[in-house]
């Protein structure tokens, strides 16, 4: 009974009030999850590795370039590869409607657009080797069969319609049956 009127007196007194939290606790707890909150949405629009290298590789402050007329005609060759960048002329060609070649559809059409084959005179240059690492080892795409498309090319590039019509007649998927 003794605790009970001491309990009793001490709450009468206020001399054991609960601890609170401050009020500012919250309102910083409030403004770091706003901030992550924030970050999180432009966390993507943040360039991550290679793409802002290679954008400094084309900057024009990033690299002196030779001047005069011939190095404008010079190819360069890209980082980490052999071949040469493509000139800006190959862009200029109007491109042709590539997924008229049998086996070719939008999407291995972006791909070969972006190796810059984007007429039938480009696709029938390029060797069947060299498509199949363009589109099946670059790209992925495992059922991509180009073992005709130089020859379908070839044709619609002279524009012998009746006879690449002909040569897809006998085709499946794109291949020789």
């Amino acid at each position: 009974m003794n605790t009970l009127l001491l309990a009793t007196i001490f709450m009468q007194e206020g001399g054991t009030e609960p601890v609170g939290v401050p009020a500012l606790v919250p309102i910083v707890i409030g403004v770091i999850l706003l901030l992550l909150f924030i970050w999180g949405l432009n966390r993507n629009n943040i360039p991550q590795g290679e793409a802002d290298v290679a954008d400094d590789h084309h900057s024009p402050h990033s690299q002196s370039e030779p001047h005069g007329a011939a190095a404008h005609h010079t190819p360069q060759l890209a980082e980490n590869h052999a071949e040469p960048v493509r000139s800006t002329a190959v862009s200029l060609a109007e491109p042709d409607d590539l997924k008229k070649v049998e086996g070719i559809g939008p999407k291995i059409e972006g791909i070969l657009h972006d190796a810059g084959i984007a007429t039938f005179a480009a696709l029938a240059a390029t060797s069947v080797a060299q498509l199949e690492k363009i589109v099946r080892e670059d790209a992925g795409i495992r059922v991509a069969f180009p073992d005709t498309w130089p020859e379908q090319a070839r044709l619609a590039a002279a524009g012998e319609w009746a006879a690449l019509e002909t040569l897809q007649d006998e085709l499946k998927g794109g291949r020789h049956s």
